[in-house]
């Protein structure tokens, strides 16, 4: 069975300008995994119940989330994204790698913890590599998108959003 998530969440996540949402998407180009930097958005004011005035920003139609807790020191090895989806990392943090290119991201859990994985075996032969350095468990929601269709986005650069972009 599928649950459909009319979305409103992760709007205080990671905001630039109070205009859109940047996150470091994993995605692939030509057969191999990327590392891009995504902006969704622009954020509207919400008339919800709850967050009236507030700035909201529809993540698209979601499907099945789950919650993981990951102990200290894990490595999950060399992997491609088992669907397309939102990761929030909540604490610890990840080390993400790429094993065609030089390139890397450390994603702190929390308010700044939140990337897109689109690199599915469809798209991306090699996938990535998450090792998870912390002392601490690290807590992450995987959060699926409906269908696999990844969310209408800008892609600002190539290469993971810089720390002033995630401000």
């Amino acid at each position: 069975m599928r649950v459909l998530f009319p979305v409103l969440l992760l709007a205080a996540a990671v905001v630039v300008n109070a205009q859109t949402l940047n996150m470091t998407s994993i995605t692939g180009r030509h057969g191999k995994s990327v590392f891009e930097c995504w902006a969704f958005g622009p954020f509207a004011t919400s008339g919800q119940q709850g967050t009236v005035g507030a700035l909201s920003l529809q993540l698209g139609n979601l499907a099945n989330a789950s919650f993981s807790i990951l102990p200290p020191r894990f490595d999950a090895g060399q992997h491609n994204a088992p669907n397309v989806q939102y990761v929030q990392f909540l604490s610890g943090v990840a080390h993400v790698t790429l094993p065609t290119s030089n390139e890397t991201v450390f994603v702190i859990g929390g308010s700044k913890g939140l990337i897109f994985a689109a690199d599915t075996i469809a798209v991306s032969g090699t996938g990535h590599l998450t090792v998870y350095p912390s002392d601490e468990p690290t807590r992450v929601l995987q959060i699926p998108t409906l269908d696999g269709v990844i969310p209408k986005h800008t892609v600002l650069h190539s290469g993971p959003c810089t720390g002033a972009e995630l401000q």
